[in-house]
């Protein structure tokens, strides 16, 4: 049976952001295969990996401060844990692959950040990786409308870093 890179991608971000909720930092070292793994086997060009760091860097930043005003709270409340930090490069993966079909669907973006993104976070909060400063509800409905302009927000840099390394060719 063939695999392709999508199946891949899906299954293995799954199998990272399941270890790293469940297990936090011991399951580092996995992220990190995973991530090196999918830049040498799978990553299309030097464009995607430039795509992986800005919503690394993106995803850092929102968490930190979601954590800052009190919407997250980790054991450790001053900053986001490590292990946190690694799953963001992995899920900056999937944007090319696994959840390529949102690429050209503003619409479809915006659902799928609204409705399905703060879901993984409400997930992690039911295996204890998290906890909440407000409900789940106002919790989930912050994360809606930030993870819906997310969502636009990496596919529309996707979109301009494609084009970019279309015009250098």
């Amino acid at each position: 049976m063939f695999i392709n890179s999508t199946g891949i991608n899906l299954f293995g971000f799954n199998l990272v952001w399941l270890g790293l909720v469940s297990w936090g930092n011991h399951f580092i070292p996995f992220g990190f295969l995973f991530l090196i793994s999918h830049i040498f086997f799978i990553a299309q060009s030097s464009r995607e990996v430039q795509l992986i760091l800005v919503v690394t860097v993106f995803g850092i930043l929102v968490d930190s401060a979601l954590v800052y005003y009190n919407v997250f709270i980790f054991d450790d409340g001053r900053h986001i844990p490590f292990w946190l930090m690694v799953l963001w490069p992995c899920f900056a993966t999937t944007i090319s692959h696994s959840l390529r079909f949102l690429s050209h669907s503003k619409p479809l973006q915006l659902f799928v950040g609204a409705v399905c993104a703060p879901l993984s976070y409400i997930a992690g909060h039911k295996l204890q990786a998290v906890d909440f400063g407000q409900s789940i509800a106002s919790t989930y409905l912050l994360l809606s409308v930030i993870w819906a302009g997310l969502f636009v927000l990496f596919f529309y840099i996707k979109d301009k870093l494609s084009k970019a390394e279309v015009s250098y060719v």
